[in-house]
């Protein structure tokens, strides 16, 4: 870049998956033409995922610090957004500092809230104590739930299948969801392996039911059917983050283009579970961070054509055993770009992707295997039955 041009100034608020990835993103594509700078609360960021394992193992997340980026020239500044002050191109942090930008990303993630009235929710660690305690003291029947606004399925079949494994002689165990089959969203070869797991488990799958509340030992479902249980454990639902100076749908949730622009903002974009993307999945919202860090590093005179946001869906389903590995094109039905991906379906009992990693990202798979280091980008396998 010549010296007359000074780097695009982009602050990425966020210190999540999509936050991590977009800053990996643009180092990547656009090097010395952008100046980052990251807000972000902590010092480290945290592999959450894995966090269904704490009521069993206590094992705790995989974490790395930050200080990897900022190895890579990028200011840190300990904080959070409070609001965007987009005709000046400022931030206000919620410590009452300011920030200037040129561009803006915008990933802080959604608001986790209880999940069905009267259920113990899951929260990863935090709640792994009394996951725990459902769980030893369901004698006859568990349940494990999904609130329609739970946004991410697949760890509820996670708790539900370790619970299985943990505890062979344990309760009765049920899935509660309002899928029409277990874990639909990638596809009926994958629902079907998901099937047999339950099945091998002993575990029923209760499917299209909305669950109102857990009241007594009974957990009421829709119209007023009941299904008697000892304990009901339940994901979170999500709402969005309702950022202030910042445009949101009924639930916060902030609404963005193919691109990962948000609607009505220019130089704004905005990444994972804060936008109007129904799934709430870290691979997915790594790829919204590429999206948004292609079109910035070619706005910064990257010589590169951005590429819209396209959902290739990829999930692991820890069991206590061999773990699942799936994936899906969830845009495949576009003929017009099928010829351009080149990522078959996939059920597979070996990692369907490399580096190895329960998010599957471009760039921050490899920066949590390293240890915080810049690695190889992510590549996918093919499926090995």
């Amino acid at each position: 870049m010549p010296a007359s041009v000074p780097p695009l100034r982009v602050l990425v608020a966020g210190g999540g998956v999509a936050a991590i990835e977009t800053v990996l993103a643009l180092h990547a594509l656009a090097g010395d033409r952008v100046a980052i700078e990251l807000l972000a609360p902590g010092d480290e960021y945290v592999e959450r995922p894995f966090s269904v394992r704490s009521p069993f193992s206590g094992e705790a997340e995989p974490r790395v610090t930050l200080e990897g980026l900022v190895a890579l020239g990028v200011v840190h500044h300990h904080g959070a957004l409070a609001a965007v002050e987009a005709e000046r191109r400022e931030v206000r942090t919620t410590n009452g500092g300011r920030l200037g930008y040129d561009r803006l990303v915008v990933a802080p993630g959604a608001h986790a809230i209880d999940g069905v009235p009267g259920s113990v929710t899951f929260r990863g660690p935090i709640s792994s104590g009394l996951v725990e305690g459902a769980i030893r003291r369901a004698e006859h029947s568990l349940v494990f739930v999904a609130p329609a606004e739970a946004g991410w399925i697949l760890p509820l079949y996670e708790l539900a299948l370790m619970t299985a494994h943990e505890f062979p002689d344990g309760p009765d165990i049920r899935i509660v969801t309002h899928e029409p089959r277990p874990l639909d969203v990638f596809g009926p070869i994958a629902s079907d392996a998901v099937a047999r797991l339950l099945e091998r488990a002993g575990i029923e799958f209760i499917g299209r039911a909305r669950a109102v509340e857990y009241v007594g030992n009974a957990l009421v479902i829709g119209e007023g059917d009941v299904i008697v249980a000892d304990a009901v454990v339940s994901l979170p639902r999500l709402t969005g983050p309702r950022i202030e100076g910042m445009p949101a749908d009924a639930n916060g949730f902030i609404p963005i283009n193919a691109n990962a622009r948000v609607v009505g903002m220019s130089h704004v974009f905005a990444a994972g579970d804060a936008t109007t993307e129904p799934i709430k999945q870290g691979g997915l919202a790594t790829q919204q961070a590429d999206a948004a860090a292609e079109m910035i590093a070619a706005e910064a005179g990257a010589v590169l054509i951005p590429r819209p946001y396209r959902r290739i869906l990829r999930g692991v389903v820890l069991t206590g055993e061999r773990p699942l590995y799936l994936r899906r094109d969830l845009d495949e039905a576009q003929e017009i770009i099928r010829p351009l991906r080149g990522v078959p379906p996939g059920v597979s009992r070996t990692q369907l992707w490399w580096p190895e990693g329960k998010i599957a990202g471009r760039y921050l798979t490899s920066f949590v295997a390293s240890g915080g280091h810049l690695g190889a980008p992510l590549s996918d396998r093919p499926a090995v039955p």
